[in-house]
């Protein structure tokens, strides 16, 4: 059995992979029973999706690649919450020049949208290796989930979900798409994908289970221990049985289109935010940076959760109201 030892700074070594001796800072990764974890580290941050992180999670991927023994990847996270999506102040240079954090960041070709595409295919493939991955990936999700946080869970085989947990895509109300678009219209069907993504509000663990969006919600304090479990079960499983039965579902949808249509979500992307709706997002965040200008994006939305918060809400003020 594939063995790793850990100290104080997580750092793993592998007794198959002589050599392999890596650092990691954003992530947890320990391994035990023919289940590897892996657990988002950047508590701080929310969880935010780092160049680092991913950079951290393909180091984890390629283990797992040259692992014949381990059969599954549970994904979880440290903190209140599972991700707050992508880390913005490592990708603003694509829409304001001036907040380019080094010299690469400061070329002038970096901030066309043809760049901005290049970046967003590439984004998409590396969470597609994930899809790909020959073991079976589990997530755990508690607290947000929102933006960059749906593109991994979206990419995941089972997400088991806290009831009380947000997801959603805010980023919909003025920047674009994300890079595998959180596989929504294949969880959620046309109709609830754009009924979540046209006002970008979030719903509930429990709303996200009761729509497909993940398999199952329960308490938050369960979350984790139902995550394992069903873990543990798969892991009684041959891996090339688990890998076949992931690759012929994959392949239907695959046969769907459904990389065509990620792809069509990022050139969209890379368009949305050369556009003139993130002007004033843009503005706002010159003067103060990331919160003033998510505050500013999503004031009109939060008075009430959803749509239809709002109209129960405007039902119960009564007539008079509307006068």
């Amino acid at each position: 059995m594939l063995e790793f030892g850990f100290n104080g700074n997580n750092l793993f070594t592998s007794t198959q992979t002589p050599g392999l001796n890596v650092q990691l800072e954003t992530l947890v990764y320990e391994k035990k029973d023919r289940i590897a974890t892996v657990t988002l580290n950047r508590p701080h941050k929310g969880n935010a999706l780092s160049r680092q992180l991913r950079d951290e999670l393909d180091l984890v991927m390629d283990d797992l690649d040259v692992d014949d023994e381990t059969r599954v990847l549970l994904i979880k996270a440290n903190g209140d919450h599972f991700s707050t999506g992508y880390d913005l102040n490592e990708f603003s240079y694509l829409w304001d020049a001036d907040s380019a954090i080094n010299d690469v960041q400061r070329r002038p070709h970096r901030r066309s949208p043809v760049w901005s595409r290049r970046e967003f295919h590439l984004s998409r493939e590396r969470w597609m290796r994930l899809f790909r991955l020959r073991q079976a990936t589990v997530a755990s999700v508690h607290g947000h989930c929102v933006a960059g946080g749906l593109d991994l869970i979206g990419v995941c085989d089972i997400v088991f979900c806290a009831d009380d947990a947000r997801l959603g895509q805010p980023e919909a109300r003025a920047m674009g798409e994300i890079h595998t678009f959180g596989l929504w219209p294949v969880h959620l069907g046309m109709r609830k994908t754009k009924e979540w993504l046209l006002t970008g509000d979030n719903m509930t663990g429990a709303e996200a289970a009761e729509q497909g969006l993940v398999n199952r919600a329960v308490p938050r304090a369960e979350v984790d221990a139902v995550a394992r479990a069903y873990a543990e079960r798969v892991a009684n499983v041959p891996l090339d049985a688990i890998y076949s039965h992931k690759e012929v579902t994959n392949r239907w949808f695959e046969t769907m289109g459904i990389v065509a249509a990620m792809a069509a979500a990022n050139d969209l992307d890379a368009m949305g935010i050369a556009g003139p709706g993130m002007d004033e997002f843009t503005a706002v965040w010159r003067q103060g940076g990331v919160r003033p200008a998510v505050r500013m994006r999503d004031k009109p939305f939060n008075e009430h959760r959803t749509y239809w918060d709002a109209y129960q809400a405007s039902r119960a003020k009564g007539p008079a109201a509307e006068d």
